[in-house]
């Protein structure tokens, strides 16, 4: 879940929702290196293990929804784990992709199980990158996976701000390429992003987010948030880069 806040509300938007909006924005890039087929559908399903978990959402100490950065390593580990079997399972490429981008942080996570995922993983991505003849390691990905796997990476980023996790600006880089994104003029709980450089090849059509609004005050309990967010019409919030 990823949770912004306004002067008396708290937006929650789900992964799912939010990869759905990187896959719009990976169609606006110029074709690269690698399937692009492939990075398109990848950039679109990076975060469906987090389905289950956006469906029962939980709150933390102080009784704030947990956001993909709180959640602990358990849960953690559980939506990677389903997230990457179930792409693996219908498009080994497209699998790779989803693997590669959950594992950039999967170091930030101690838990034996998460390094034991951590592990696993990356055997995995040399076994995929062995079948598919494209050569290289997880180390030293050929070019036509680690283009996509940055692009990727990038768009999550932009995609990222745009649903309100981030409010001061990061970088991301392709290959050499670095890029800065920062929150537009005017921004609020989902700001403009404001893009340099551009990294698409045509103004983007209007974007929008699904959102659930609640009131910005802590839950009592993990079930009082679920109950507050199944009662909460979803709501479409108008987004921008620039």
């Amino acid at each position: 879940m990823i949770v912004s806040a306004t002067e008396d509300a708290l937006l929650l938007v789900e992964q799912e929702h939010h990869a759905h909006l990187t896959g719009e924005l990976a169609a606006l890039l110029p074709r690269g290196r690698g399937d692009h087929a492939a990075l398109l559908a990848a950039a679109r399903v990076h975060d469906n293990g987090w389905r289950e978990a956006d469906q029962a959402p939980t709150i933390d100490q102080a009784g704030w929804p947990h956001t993909f950065a709180t959640i602990d390593d358990d849960a953690y580990e559980a939506v990677w784990r389903r997230g990457i079997a179930r792409v693996a399972e219908v498009d080994a490429l497209v699998g790779l992709l989803v693997g590669l981008h959950g594992a950039r942080f999967f170091g930030v996570r101690s838990s034996p199980g998460m390094r034991d995922l951590a592990q696993a993983e990356r055997a995995r991505q040399d076994r995929v990158l062995a079948e598919l003849g494209l050569g290289g390691s997880w180390e030293e990905l050929p070019g036509e996976v680690a283009e996509p796997s940055d692009r990727i990476a990038l768009l999550d980023a932009v995609s990222l701000m745009l649903c309100g996790a981030f409010a001061d600006a990061i970088t991301a880089s392709v290959g050499d390429q670095r890029y800065t994104l920062t929150p537009g003029p005017g921004a609020g709980a989902l700001p403009t992003v404001v893009v340099r450089p551009w990294p698409f090849v045509v103004a983007p059509p209007p974007l929008a987010v699904t959102a659930r609004r609640l009131p910005r005050a802590p839950l009592a309990s993990s079930a009082a948030l679920q109950e507050a967010v199944a009662a909460a019409e979803p709501i479409t919030v108008r987004v921008a880069l620039a």
